[in-house]
């Protein structure tokens, strides 16, 4: 019997390393994913304080039947819910639309500069542009409102008021549904909306019956996960919401566990309140999983004929600019110069020249960068970011690999969902259901409140990684493991040594993007984190918000919230730079090889002659080259 019918043979009486590696990975994302939304719904069940470990706990309904008796509340927090979430989703996809569809689709000049200039939002953190918002709104001394008392009328902007927490959401967003807009237009063939207007059709009309049917089920899947964003995000909540006094979900969450003095956090409640509109993001979820089934069959790339198009504007081009201009001025540059004018300045006052000679100085700089609770926050937001990263890229690696190389029975299929789930848990929700978890297990395992249980919570983005590798392992041809098992390889061996290293350019890529993530986060440690594993984005808060009484230092909190930003721009960018070297380096190795081009090019209608192992690593690191390039 040769070797490979050895190890198939194996492989039916005991499973192999690579199986167990994968059910070690699936293991590992079930624990990430079930067990605290699993903790939450029995909290939700037995109350009314906490499920175990509390002699009062005890199965019932209770907690929905008091949220029923609070029916007015409950239907207020539910509607404006509603408002803000769908309000904000709306605006930041007509933004985000109109972004897209000029840089891919027309004649617009410096697309690529206002391409970065849309992209460079989503390096801010999130705390640092919801504070950056509040102080460019500020009624007397914020910028915006400075500017707008200039024009006619005496406008100004109320920053507490619900439409105005709406529309902030909706522009710190819309970087993310841009992101996701941009590929898909550019992946449209836009032959068919030519015929449409040769055929007399107007723009609105291409733009109804031929664009939009055509883009809807990519637009659909971007407004739900928009949405859920939307749903999970608690910076703007906190900062503009309780002034508001809207409780919408998020801020209704945070405000039930985080009791007054003499009362008792309502954890039996928030958890009923985090099960119903869990209920509401699956069932979105599901409802986008349904509608984009069938969306190849609204694909219009084929293999001939294919041209995107460009579309004239003409006349319309000096309007257009204008446009992204106020835009860019609302989003990048008037935040940034509220929160450089708060630092600069011992307390808040309006801009004036005067003001700028006679009352700015620079010490809240020296005061952050002399800070050694700003160093010991940075480090652990930097610790928490990459563990939490290699944890979710190691685990939905393998696991995406052992599904996408398995067969696909009905427990493949369901784990192939349940990994790809976590986009539609809310950060809010999963925040909460992982306080929850650490605070039950805590008697027997002490992670309440550790840098550890911080690494655990950010991992839970863990789909984000697995679809990503699902989708890159899907590209690798079969032929280059199977070489290896001839060989004598194991699977696990074959997966190490080539699958790996063809996979590494994509895992890495996606570890940068969920470092940068880690590091902008602020939801999950608002929940879990205490003052000794406090990350930045916390400790930030702590010094802009008036409720931190002894820490409120806004002078201080706006130069760290720049110090902040100016970090993660460095150390985002600066290891997509690494990346991008060492992608050169490949190539050029790779083009000095003599021959190297012709053979991998050259098709054989030869039989595979049996492989050897130097055969093996010869395609292993040619393979590697490729995947450099």
């Amino acid at each position: 019997m040769s070797t490979a019918g050895r190890t198939t043979t194996a492989g039916r009486t005991r499973p192999t390393g690579m199986k167990i590696a994968t059910i070690v990975a699936g293991a590992v994302i079930t624990l990430l994913l079930a067990i605290p939304l699993a903790v939450q719904v029995i909290t939700a069940f037995r109350g009314p304080f906490l499920p175990f470990g509390v002699s009062s706990a005890k199965w019932s309904v209770d907690n929905f039947v008091t949220l029923w008796e609070l029916r007015e509340d409950f239907w207020s927090v539910l509607g404006s819910t509603a408002v803000f979430v769908g309000g904000s989703t709306i605006i930041s996809l007509l933004l985000a639309f109109g972004l897209a569809w000029v840089t891919v689709r027309t004649d617009i000049p410096f697309r690529r500069v206002i391409s970065v200039l849309v992209v460079v939002p989503f390096i801010i953190p999130p705390i640092v542009k919801a504070q950056a918002y509040q102080l460019m709104l500020s009624p007397e001394s914020g910028v915006l409102n400075q500017l707008l008392r200039l024009l006619p009328g005496d406008l100004v902007i109320d920053p507490y008021s619900f439409a105005t927490m709406t529309v902030v959401q909706s522009l710190t967003n819309v970087t993310f549904p841009f992101l996701m807009i941009v590929p898909i237009l550019t992946s449209m063939d836009g032959s068919l909306e030519e015929s449409a207007r040769v055929s007399g059709a107007s723009w609105g009309q291409t733009l109804r019956r031929v664009t939009l049917p055509m883009l809807w089920p990519g637009l659909l899947g971007v407004a739900v996960l928009t949405g859920i964003l939307g749903l999970g995000s608690l910076e703007i909540p906190l900062l503009f919401g309780q002034e508001a006094g809207k409780d919408i979900f998020a801020l209704k969450l945070w405000n039930l566990i985080s009791a007054g003095a003499g009362e008792l956090p309502q954890y039996g409640l928030a958890a009923a309140w985090g099960c119903v509109f869990l209920v509401i993001t699956t069932i979105a979820f599901v409802i986008y999983l349904r509608a984009t089934r069938s969306a190849e069959r609204r694909a219009s790339i084929s293999g001939k004929g294919f041209r995107p198009t460009t579309m004239k504007l003409g006349g319309w081009k000096a309007p257009v600019l204008l446009a992204i201009f106020v835009f860019v001025l609302l989003t990048a540059v008037l935040p940034m110069f509220a929160l450089l004018w708060s630092a600069i300045t011992p307390y808040p006052i309006a801009f004036s020249f005067e003001a700028l000679a006679t009352q700015t100085h620079f010490t809240a700089f020296g005061e952050v960068l002399a800070d050694g609770e700003f160093w010991a926050s940075l480090g652990r937001t930097l610790l928490i970011a990459a563990a939490s990263a290699t944890i979710a890229c190691v685990a939905a690696t393998v696991l995406a690999y052992g599904i996408a190389r398995g067969r696909r029975t009905p427990g493949a299929r369901a784990m192939d969902l349940f990994a790809s789930s976590s986009v539609a848990i809310p950060a809010v929700i999963a925040g909460f259901a992982m306080f929850l978890t650490f605070l039950v297990i805590n008697p027997v395992i002490p992670l309440a409140g550790t840098i550890a249980a911080l690494v655990i919570a950010y991992s839970y983005r863990v789909s984000i990684a697995y679809r990503s590798s699902y989708s890159a392992t899907l590209q690798i041809r079969k032929e280059l493991e199977e070489a290896a098992v001839v060989s004598g390889a194991s699977p696990l061996e074959g997966f190490r040594r080539i699958v790996t290293p063809l996979l590494m350019p994509t895992v890495f890529a996606v570890w940068i993007q969920m470092f940068i993530l880690g590091t902008n986060e602020f939801t999950l440690p608002a929940f879990l984190a205490t003052p000794e594993s406090r990350p930045l984005s916390v400790y930030m808060y702590a010094m802009i918000s008036p409720r931190s009484a002894q820490l409120y230092q806004p002078d201080q909190g706006a130069a760290m919230a720049l110090i902040f930003t100016l970090l993660v721009f460095l150390i985002g960018y600066g290891l997509q730079w690494a990346v991008s070297l060492r992608a050169i380096g490949r190539a050029r190795r790779r083009s000095a090889i003599p021959g190297l081009g012709a053979r991998t090019a050259a098709p054989s209608n030869e039989p595979p002659a049996p492989a050897t192992r130097a055969v093996a690593a010869q395609e292993l690191e040619e393979q590697r080259e490729l995947a450099g390039r």
